[in-house]
């Protein structure tokens, strides 16, 4: 699922970079007035966030039967990541990404008896990177805008290297208009841990008459409304469904040296984005993150094999991110 949301983006940023390579093959539309997309861009050059949920209970179960329970107190995250375009013709693109991770969590009430996996009193950090390379064309088929998208994302942490996934995408712009986007499309993962090696993609944008409230649409990753608020801000409200993976490395020799965890979790409240001139973009979000599950499974093994699985209550978070893009100075 997490791939999921990475290739959907992936695909939305080919879709802006379609309406880019248009904006520089015709001078008109580079005086035009700029919208959503050339104003808020999804994917930019430099990208910097912090987020941080507040204090929840949690209780866990270790190859099916009770486990540990306690309080996680406070779970902080920083990202960092670098997107560059590495070639740019008309109809196809390449471009490179590295990204930085960091997680950390804070957890009390914990039986100190219990066997160590990665919960533990105590202050535990996790730092991961990847790289990746993604190949966008744009071409038509049966008459329709239609985007083929293929990437390679190497990973690990600090330890060292951990692996390399794949995943092919096409997503086809059923419909543009001034008021309606519809994009569909579909996406095959090359990865042996993959619980759904196929995946539909749908997007939905629309903009209701006489009101400054427009809707945002993607499955899986979010719904919202959204809306202008002055010339330079913006707002929307609703929910996103994203994902928090890392490695851990476990020193205990009844256990495998390497896992992976993942968090599946939904954010609703709040999102307020600033553009502070033509370069720089401010995000500050907030609201209650609810969590779907935890899990942490065996390197390369499908996640359905998951060895240890803990349930978590709802709690408040809030995150801000500032973005730099050089590519997005506002037309003349």
């Amino acid at each position: 699922m997490n791939k999921t949301i990475i290739i959907t983006l992936i695909l939305l940023l080919s879709f802006n970079l379609l309406e880019a390579q248009k904006q520089q093959l015709d001078s008109v539309k580079k005086k035009s007035i700029v919208g959503i997309k050339e104003k808020f861009p999804r994917t930019r050059i430099l990208n910097f966030e912090y987020g941080q949920s507040f204090t929840r209970k949690f209780d866990s179960e270790l190859f099916g039967e009770t486990f540990q329970n306690g309080e996680i107190k406070s779970q902080k995250n920083f990202t960092g990541s670098i997107n560059l375009p590495l070639f740019v013709t008309r109809k196809w693109s390449l471009t490179g990404s590295l990204n930085y991770q960091f997680n950390e969590f804070e957890f009390a009430n914990i039986d100190d008896d219990a066997i160590a996996l990665f919960e533990q009193n105590d202050v535990v950090n996790f730092h991961n990177f990847s790289t990746a390379i993604s190949s966008t064309y744009f071409s038509t088929l049966f008459k329709k805008p239609v985007i083929y998208n293929a990437s390679l994302i190497v990973d690990g942490n600090n330890n060292g290297f951990e692996r390399i996934k794949g995943l092919v995408g096409l997503s086809f712009i059923m419909k543009r208009t001034k008021q309606t986007t519809i994009t569909l499309g579909a996406i095959v993962f090359i990865d042996p841990t993959t619980q759904l090696p196929f995946f539909p993609t749908f997007t939905y944008n629309q903009k209701f008459k006489n009101s400054k409230w427009e809707l945002d649409f993607i499955l899986p990753q979010r719904l919202l409304f959204r809306r202008f608020v002055g010339e330079n801000s913006r707002l929307s409200i609703g929910s996103s469904f994203g994902a928090t993976g890392f490695y851990v490395n476990v020193d205990n020799p009844n256990f495998a040296d390497v896992f992976e965890y993942g968090q599946l979790e939904i954010k609703s409240g709040a999102i307020y984005e600033y553009r502070f001139n033509d370069y720089l973009i401010g995000t500050l979000q907030a609201g209650l993150q609810s969590f779907v599950n935890s899990r942490l499974t065996e390197k390369a093994q499908p996640t359905q094999d998951f060895i240890y699985e803990n349930t978590q209550k709802a709690t408040g978070y809030f995150q801000i991110g500032f973005s730099i893009d050089p590519f997005t100075k506002k037309p003349n």
